[in-house]
């Protein structure tokens, strides 16, 4: 029903993947598998009910329908066995502008903030330059694989850590994780008082695993904050719209204060048309995506595996995004990110962004057909033949 390996010319659209990579020393022209969304084509019932809604000549002022809030908590209780209550949930335009503003309503100028690292980079910006300290947890990593560094954490927590930005699943290093991982983090975080902003974008990204959502954990309620968006799940994000879940109505009414005092309002009603509509009719895209992602994990894991044994490839449980550690080239991820793009013609996430441990890693967006990931794979293998020695 859904062919994900057909191709979808994004060139000369407004596509920042595609057509702005100025960043990467030339303006366009490179493979990517680097900024964080994927070249399918979204839920057709979103399609449809755009059209539809274009067919009304008056787009003025909106706000979500009772409706829109209902398609939300359907989505959650249906595939995540979890279900928010509507008058928890209030919109706005992005989910990083979210945690900027619930920082300032919730924790003073210059109190410690911590996040695990390696974390998704704009973490870092919304922690610092809403006037807050960056405390840096970095995750531990054995066998390819990362998880919490729990009495580390905990020391930070009874060092004066007022709040935790948290990634559920984890980018960039494809943790999903577990529901005994996630309830820790919620008790310890009650335990020292501790408010918890968890960004829960790619949700609907487990793969081998099934994401737990944050809010079943009721003991962290009265401190929780929580992240959604169509932007990651539908392949949205260019509608600009992010859900924001808060199940203590105090809480809740600090930071919408925060956005209301500065009249950051929005989104559009194109927005609040595809989250309707993508809630109640993608489940079965859904699945199909996930499916198609699955088989794309494979091939990387495959291919690594075969033609460059000395790259680690992170074992990968969820996002579209995968984890490669490849300090085996002795360069640092900046210099493979200009490498990859002048001689080898591809755009990969430089490693470094997300953290002071992740030099040598590289980022690689696998939301993409088949047919480009292999060849990205393959002019990645024609870097590794010219540089891993």
């Amino acid at each position: 029903m859904y062919d994900f390996d057909q191709f979808v010319d994004r060139r000369g659209t407004t596509s920042i993947k595609w057509n702005f990579q100025n960043s990467f020393g030339q303006p366009d022209g490179l493979l990517p598998f680097w900024i964080a969304d994927t070249d399918f084509p979204t839920v057709p019932a979103v399609v449809d009910a755009l059209k539809k809604r274009c067919e009304h000549p008056v787009f003025g002022y909106s706000d979500p329908l009772p409706s829109t809030f209902q398609a939300i908590q359907g989505w959650w209780e249906r595939r995540h066995g979890w279900r928010p209550e509507t008058d928890w949930m209030f919109m706005t335009c992005g989910v990083v502008t979210g945690i900027y503003f619930a920082l300032e309503a919730l924790v003073e100028k210059g109190d410690k903030v911590l996040t695990f690292t390696p974390v998704y980079d704009p973490f870092f910006a919304a922690i610092q330059n809403s006037g807050h300290t960056l405390v840096d947890c970095p995750l531990h990593h054995e066998d390819d694989y990362f998880t919490i560094d729990w009495a580390r954490f905990e020391d930070e927590l009874k060092n004066g850590v007022k709040a935790v930005v948290f990634c559920n699943p984890h980018n960039p290093v494809g943790r999903v994780w577990t529901a005994e991982e996630l309830s820790r983090v919620a008790d310890l975080c009650a335990q020292y008082k501790v408010w918890l902003l968890c960004d829960e974008v790619h949700a609907d990204y487990g793969l081998t695993r099934g994401y737990t959502p944050m809010g079943k954990f009721e003991q962290i309620h009265d401190r929780l904050v929580i992240y959604t968006a169509i932007s990651k799940t539908f392949n949205l994000a260019g509608l600009v719209s992010a859900c924001i879940m808060i199940p203590n109505q105090e809480v809740r009414d600090k930071v919408r204060y925060e956005f209301d005092s500065r009249w950051m309002f929005g989104p559009t009603d194109f927005a609040f048309t595809a989250m309707e509509a993508g809630y109640n009719h993608g489940d079965e895209w859904m699945d199909a995506v996930c499916e198609y992602l699955r088989g794309n994990v494979e091939l990387v894991n495959s291919f690594v595996a075969e033609k460059m044994p000395k790259i680690r490839v992170t074992r990968h449980e969820g996002t579209f995004l995968m984890w490669l550690d490849m300090t085996c080239a002795g360069k640092t991820s900046g210099e493979m990110t200009s490498i990859l793009a002048r001689e080898f013609g591809l755009a990969l996430g430089d490693g470094s962004h997300y953290g002071k441990q992740s030099d040598g890693f590289m980022r690689l967006n696998i939301g993409c057909t088949r047919d480009i990931l292999r060849q990205g794979l393959e002019g990645l293998e024609r870097f590794y033949q010219t540089y891993v020695k």
